[in-house]
């Protein structure tokens, strides 16, 4: 990574200037739909004046994406194009993507959506059931296609009825051939227990489910997806690096439980897992910006139409695929980890998922733009992550050689 101080002046990102003051972005929801910066002066006069003001960085990836298909697939899949090389796609449609033969499809899908010129690579999963055979393993490791296998506990978040029941009881011999065939395991990590509090569900889903396989199937490489608090933290850095990973979301770094009922509900920062305490925020934060390999980008952008996200039960989902990178740049540079954000967005994922680094690069330039309030498609329009906010990072549409 390159990192501009002005138009004259190059460091390299081993030689960027650390500051020992960290601040942490904490939005200001005026209204009902709307977002506003509120920028705390945590870093020192001198260390403002060396603030780069470009950045150039291997390509990024996305490690947890949905693209949803139709209208939505075409309208949403050029933002996550546009500034990233590779995604995993999720696989909740309606009906899920539970076999090989419908993930080559969806593929081909999104494909054929892509803009002209795109070298994007979706990397497709398959949904895991409690009906998912071992052969249907054997199958998505010959494909080529798929890289992953997703477990949703069944009713835990969007399209999550068709999920597992009862994993112990009726997944384990996937689960061991998928440590054989050496296909990681993405998990949404929150129990469906009513009788367990919304804002305890991952870490139950821990302490009862997460540590116990670890135990039983150490070879079984998991992805901890959009982890949201310290209890992920310390348990992805209790495991063996290599084996147990996390991915991270822009709204989890930086929002806390408080952004659902400021200025009114929320609807558009509601997401699952839900948003939790400020003390969680700040250790995900830390445990980011602190240049682990554990940790890597996964937007969790989750298109939902406007009218399913403002209504009396409201879709879980916030789609941040516009601004992901300019938020995530924000949080490094708030940490004064500018030098540890290509690792996060770029190295981490392809090394954990035993995949080749991107070549090309992209330009990340201190240049104000403001987020569209929306997005249309065929049949309504979506609401984007801080809508109608200004952001200060703005990444480049092109390679950069």
């Amino acid at each position: 990574m390159q990192v501009a101080v002005n138009p004259t002046t190059t460091l390299s990102a081993h030689e960027h200037p650390k500051h020992n003051s960290v601040s942490f972005l904490r939005p200001s929801l005026p209204c009902r739909v709307r977002f506003r910066f509120s920028h705390r002066p945590a870093l020192r006069a001198n260390a403002m004046a060396t603030q780069p003001q470009q950045l150039t960085i291997t390509r990024p990836d996305d490690w947890h994406l949905h693209l949803r298909d139709g209208g939505v697939l075409e309208a949403v899949l050029p933002h996550s194009a546009r500034h990233f090389g590779r995604a995993i796609i999720m696989p909740n449609l309606k009906p899920p993507v539970t076999t090989t033969a419908r993930a080559v499809e969806y593929r081909e899908e999104i494909l054929k959506a892509l803009p002209a010129g795109s070298s994007f690579q979706p990397l497709m999963t398959l949904y895991l059931t409690d009906n998912t055979s071992p052969e249907e393993i054997k199958l998505a490791r010959k494909s080529g296609v798929v890289f992953a296998v997703k477990l949703y506990p069944a009713g835990a978040t969007t399209n999550s009825q068709y999920g597992v029941t009862d994993i112990f009881g009726k997944c384990l011999p996937v689960l061991e051939e998928m440590a054989r065939q050496e296909v990681p395991l993405l998990v949404h990590g929150e129990v469906t227990d009513l009788h367990v509090d919304t804002f305890d569900r991952e870490k139950v889903f821990i302490d009862t489910i997460l540590a116990p396989l670890v135990q039983k199937l150490p070879q079984l490489k998991i992805v901890m997806e959009h982890i949201t608090t310290m209890d992920a933290v310390n348990f992805v850095e209790s495991c063996e690096e290599g084996h147990v990973a996390a991915t991270v979301t822009p709204q989890h770094l930086l929002l806390n439980r408080n952004a659902l009922f400021q200025g009114g509900l929320q609807p558009h920062v509601y997401c699952l897992p839900i948003l939790k305490r400020e003390t969680h925020r700040q250790a995900i934060v830390s445990a980011v910006t602190s240049g682990s390999r554990r940790y890597f980008l996964g937007t969790d952008s989750a298109p939902h139409d406007k009218q399913n996200k403002e209504c009396s039960c409201g879709c879980a989902g916030i789609y941040s695929a516009p601004v992901a990178l300019s938020l995530y740049t924000k949080v490094f540079e708030e940490a004064g980890a500018l030098d540890k954000l290509e690792a996060f967005t770029s190295f981490n994922g392809p090394d954990f998922y035993g995949l080749p680094r991107n070549t090309s690069k992209i330009v990340l330039r201190k240049s104000p733009w403001k987020v569209p309030v929306t997005y249309k498609h065929s049949s309504g329009e979506i609401v984007p992550m801080f809508t109608g906010s200004t952001l200060e990072w703005l990444p480049s549409d092109q390679d950069e050689e």
